[in-house]
């Protein structure tokens, strides 16, 4: 298996259960068994990558580490039916800066030094033909002894991505989605606007228009 971590019996049990009711219950005793151990992943692994951005850059920057939730694990284990033992963002991570250049510079010095650095590719735009995603690098780390996921993007391209996501997230876990092309058109927007040169728009104000919009079509 490819994350050292999850190399237990409880695993391997698991990848042999079939009916969702089992799935459910044994994965949610191992996300038990593992959990103190994620914990303990997150504090260290934010300082890692802390310690991966220059000096004058720290003020800009924004590093995010947080956990994956039962929830999203059972949706991609058991609803996407991906397989436990490959999942690579049990930890992940997310900095945020200020420019595209700054996104560059900092995706290409991580790359070229980190030994622990296993895989990466960045998100291009037309590689999403669905829901038009790109603008984003991705990196995935060996680092104690699980993989551990790394997303590099601007402020603003992640606040647009939070919205966007929704349309994904509505669409997921369904095995053949109906998926209505309006969705697909707004998400695809949504990215666009994320990706264009820089331009104050806070949060709250990009979900707030977004919650405008959804009300103008229902």
């Amino acid at each position: 298996m490819s994350i050292k971590v999850l190399e237990i019996k409880e695993v391997k049990a698991f990848e042999e259960l079939r009916d969702a009711e089992s799935m459910e219950q044994e994965l949610s005793n191992i996300y038990l068994l593992l959990e103190p151990k994620l914990t303990s992943i997150k504090k260290s692994y934010k300082k890692f990558l802390e310690g991966m951005i220059k000096k004058r850059d720290k003020k800009r920057a924004k590093v995010i580490v947080s956990i994956k939730s039962l929830d999203s694990l059972k949706s991609k284990v058991i609803e996407r039916k991906k397989s436990l033992a490959n999942v690579k963002d049990l930890v992940r991570a997310t900095i945020l800066l200020g420019t595209d250049e700054e996104v560059k510079k900092l995706y290409s010095t991580i790359t070229r030094k980190k030994t622990e650095v296993i895989r990466c590719a960045s998100k291009d735009k037309g590689g999403d033909v669905e829901y038009g995603y790109y603008g984003s690098y991705h990196i995935i780390f060996f680092y104690k002894g699980l993989n551990v996921e790394l997303q590099i993007m601007t402020r603003k391209l992640w606040s647009y991505k939070a919205v966007a996501d929704e349309f994904y997230h509505k669409y997921r876990d369904e095995e053949n989605p109906n998926i209505d092309k309006f969705d697909l058109h707004l998400s695809k927007m949504f990215f666009s606007k994320g990706n264009k040169e820089q331009i104050k728009h806070k949060h709250s104000e990009i979900r707030k228009n977004y919650k405008t919009l959804m009300r103008y079509f229902k």
